[in-house]
Order: structure tokens, then sequence, then C-alpha cells
């Protein structure tokens, strides 16, 4: 990139088809920012990363000849990269020394590349850890569902007995499965009753999170961009494919623009910033009272369905953050409605 201080420069790291993407890129050429988009998946083929202090300092990225001085950047976007692609001739050990090389090669050039993230990997990796986030929410004043958290069928059969509400499984990780030869199928928020006590082995498998069922007027996901956020209604318990998961329906019923309470808020920032994420998709929901339950923060999570569905400006949100780059700090909150 040539050298223009007053210029916005930009890295976007992400896989080669991202559609959400490509509209935040249009907004980063509509202010004349320089940007370069890659995917990690090109190391070493195509992309090379340096660092030297032989003969002054050098750090920088280098693909298909657009070299990338990495103390300019104004932002990078980490937005969901594949893995790297090694040599298919090399064994499977001399693969797995690569990628560990690597990994601690490129991930201590980038944590050491000081401008504005969305968001830094080494913090989205703690930033998504579900347990963590309701232990915070919870610190931070929010109501949490009632959590279990085990891989012991006992506690799992002893819960289904005794609950007074009604309880859920919830992946802790999104519950995408990928079988071989098949599109990748999910594992929707279930209500579970006693048949769970005939397959509690199971859980032996891995860690299982089971949650109390929270009665909804409606909820909320809320997307973070900086300071500024985007609340939107989703009317969930209008249908009975969204009433318990609204993800089990691809055209959402929106509810009308709803700003959160100032103490909602209030209490996000806070726990925004202990996460230490600038971007961030937040799911609530409203009960009958009117009471904000703390579901989870996504780190990662998707926005364009919104944008196209509701125009709201979020690539341009995304843009104006990453040219604006420096120290990002958590201060006063716009909410923009639709």
């Amino acid at each position: 990139m040539p050298d223009s201080p007053s210029t916005p420069r930009v890295l976007i790291l992400t896989q080669e088809f991202d559609p959400t993407v490509d509209p935040v890129v249009h907004s980063l050429k509509a202010r004349g920012a320089e940007l370069v988009r890659v995917d990690l998946s090109y190391f070493p083929t195509t992309l090379t990363f340096t660092t030297s202090d032989f003969d002054g300092e050098r750090r920088e990225l280098l693909h298909r000849g657009r070299r990338v001085d990495l103390d300019s950047l104004s932002g990078v976007w980490y937005r969901r990269p594949t893995a790297f692609a090694f040599d298919p001739a090399m064994s499977e050990a001399e693969q797995q020394f690569a990628r560990n090389e690597a990994l601690h090669g490129i991930g201590g050039i980038m944590r050491a590349t000081d401008c504005l993230w969305i968001n830094r990997p080494d913090v989205d990796a703690v930033a998504e850890l579900k347990p963590y986030q309701l232990q915070l929410a919870k610190r931070h004043g929010f109501r949490t569902p009632r959590t279990l958290l085990t891989n012991d069928p006992q506690e799992v059969a002893a819960l289904v007995k005794s609950a007074d509400r009604p309880v859920v499984y919830k992946a802790l990780t999104g519950g995408v499965i990928h079988y071989p030869g098949a599109f990748p199928s999910g594992l929707f928020t279930t209500v579970v009753g006693d048949e769970v006590l005939e397959h509690a082995d199971r859980v032996r498998h891995t860690m299982c999170m089971f949650q109390e069922y929270v009665d909804k007027a409606y909820e909320v996901r809320l997307t973070v961009v900086g300071n500024t956020y985007f609340p939107v209604v989703i009317d969930s318990q209008s249908m009975p494919t969204t009433a318990v998961d609204w993800r089990g329906e691809n055209h959402l019923p929106y509810g009308p623009y709803r700003p959160l309470p100032d103490d909602v808020v209030e209490r996000t920032q806070r726990l925004l910033a202990e996460l230490g994420i600038v971007y961030a998709a937040v799911d609530f929901i409203v009960t009958p009272d009117g009471e904000h339950v703390f579901l989870e923060v996504n780190p990662g999570g998707q926005f364009m369905w919104m944008q196209h569905d509701l125009q709201l400006p979020l690539s341009e949100a995304v843009a104006d953050l990453l040219c604006a780059g420096g120290e990002f700090r958590r201060g006063p909150v716009t909410q923009v409605g639709y």
C-alpha cells in the first residue's frame, strides 16, 4: 500500500466466499480506504508474513504482489478466516509441526499489530466461552437462565426429574455438525423431558448444557458495533417454529423497534468492556414483565440478514469503525432503530 497517512488502511481476514464482508468492502471503498482482503488458507502458498529488525524495522504482509505495512493499519477485521493450507506432499507429522510454527509465528505477529481490531482473535477465543459469559453477566447484574453444565448422566437425570420449570438443551458452540458428504446441520435449542432419561448415557460423550426455559414476551438480537447499538426485536412467540429457538425460521417475525432500557445498556457496556471485544451480537429474552434475561454473546455473530431485512446501516458502522482506527474505549451509546 502506498504511504499516505491520511488514508485509512484496512486488512480483512476472511474466507474466500463471505457475503457478509462484501457490503463492508463497498462501504470502505466509498470512504476512500485502502484495503486488502485475504484468507489465512492462502498461507504459505501465496501469502507471506515477514518481520525483521535487520537493517531497520519491517513488519509486513505480502499477497500476490500487494504489500501491507502492518504498522500503518487503522483497522483489522478478523472475520472467520479458514485454516492454513500446507503442501499435501508433507507428511502428517510435518504438517502438524508447520501448523504449530505458523500459529505461534503469525499469531505473535498479528498480536503485536497495534490498531483497532474487530475482534482480535485471542480476545475472541476467551469472549466466546459461554460459561464464562454467564458468570460475568451475573456479576454485572443480569439475570441468566439457571444452567447445568456437565457430562454426568446422573446430574441430568436428577435435574429433569426435579425441575420446577421446563428444561432445554443448548449447544455451547452453535450446534453445527459437519457430516461427511452432507450439508452442515444444526442443533437448535430444544425442550427436553422424560425421554432424555432413556438416552442420558450419551451425556458422557462431551460437555452438555441444560438450562431452565424462560417465559418470553419477545426476544432481542442486539448487534454492537463499537459504541453503536442496533437492538432488533424478534417476535418469537408469534410462530411455533420460532417459539423455542428463533433460528428455526428463515423469515423471522420482527417486532416494532424498542430501544434498550438505560440500565440494560449500562450493564451490557460493562460486560463487553470486561470481555474486551469491539463487536458483539448479544441475545436477550424479554419476559412478560419486561425483564431482559441475558442468554449469550457471540463475538462473531452474523448481521447482514438484519441489514437486508430492516435496512439497518450495519456495514457502514463497521466501515466507519475500521477507518477511524485508534484505541477503542467503551463510552456513550447511540441506539439505532428501524
